[in-house]
């Protein structure tokens, strides 16, 4: 396991570059950052921040959406490198489950300084100006948006009008990052989302299709040579163990 952590380190390298040292610094700030809730700091043997902090790379001052931030484990990281003169917001769908979340969510990341909650309905526009982020993350959320009931073989319009809002509130040459389950490419829309799972080539077609340019993707960072891609991974044991992409896409300048 030793080595092959060191091979995906290197992997991430080859992707993005070599990280400062105040870079590096500003990574192991945020993961060690006592304000980070238990349940969170927990996952990060299954998580590996430093490598995916290195491959999207943020800068101190950058302005983040976490889009689908849930329990806010990637809101709380992006806090620490951005700093105080940063902000993160933090996506929620809005309804009766967050009206429940809401005063432990406002606890959770009060202590932070620059994280602010955005609860938003379904299809509504973000609340936020033209141009005014730098990197939008989408953790384990694209198998619910390259499929919809009715779109058959098609990147659903919804998630179509979603990235053209990501689109517009992102500044030139800002990025959005992808984490997902793999699924085995060559399966089929409905079926890679029966599996919660999206095939890596097909969300690169679809957010080409929109308006991104692919930027580069982190390999080997979540690799699982027993995983074989196809199956509904909370049902099998895979739980935090599946083989996931990181994909990279960058708004044109």
């Amino acid at each position: 396991m030793k080595a092959f952590t060191t091979l995906a380190a290197a992997a991430v390298v080859l992707a993005t570059g070599i990280a400062s040292a105040e870079h590096h610094e500003a990574f192991a700030g945020a993961i060690g950052n006592a304000n980070r809730i238990e349940a969170n700091s927990e996952r990060d043997g299954a998580r590996k921040p430093d490598q995916v902090l290195e491959f999207i790379g943020l800068d101190a001052d950058d302005v983040v959406l976490d889009y689908g931030a849930g329990g806010g484990y990637w809101t709380e990281l992006f806090s620490g490198v951005v700093g105080d003169g940063g902000k993160v917001y933090a996506h929620q769908r809005a309804g009766e489950r967050y009206d429940q979340r809401e005063p432990a969510l406002t606890a959770q990341f009060s202590p932070f300084g620059n994280i602010e909650l955005m609860p938003l309905a379904s299809g509504a526009a973000l609340p936020l100006g033209d141009a005014s982020v730098d990197t939008i993350m989408v953790s384990y959320l694209y198998h619910h948006m390259h499929y919809a009931d009715g779109s058959g073989e098609a990147f659903p319009d919804s998630s179509k009008a979603l990235f053209g809002e990501f689109r517009r509130v992102l500044k030139p040459g800002g990025t959005i990052i992808i984490i997902e389950h793999a699924a085995i490419d060559g399966s089929g829309r409905a079926e890679s989302g029966a599996w919660h799972r999206t095939p890596p080539e097909m969300a690169k077609a679809d957010i080409a299709s929109v308006g991104f340019e692919f930027a580069g993707e982190a390999p080997e960072i979540f690799h699982n040579p027993d995983d074989d891609l196809k199956n509904t991974w909370y049902e099998t044991g895979l739980r935090g163990k599946t083989t996931t992409f990181v994909q990279k896409y960058r708004k044109p300048e």
